[in-house]
């Protein structure tokens, strides 16, 4: 430490540390609700994917645009 404050950098910068990216945490609400949908029935739970596939093509077309 008193390396870096003579040279007047920080301790990351002296070894080249490169700062840790902070993840990105999942919405607690949607992970619960996808842990409802595992708990559907194959047949529903295969339509509930059909209709968020169905938004999501939707918003990319859209993006497109």
């Amino acid at each position: 430490m008193d390396l870096a404050q003579a040279l007047k950098v920080s301790t990351d910068e002296l070894l080249d540390v490169k700062p840790v990216k902070k993840i990105k945490q999942p919405d607690s609400r949607l992970l619960r609700r996808m842990q409802q949908i595992e708990k559907l029935d194959a047949a529903t739970k295969r339509q509930v994917i059909q209709v968020i596939d169905t938004f999501i093509e939707n918003a990319k077309l859209k993006k497109q645009a």
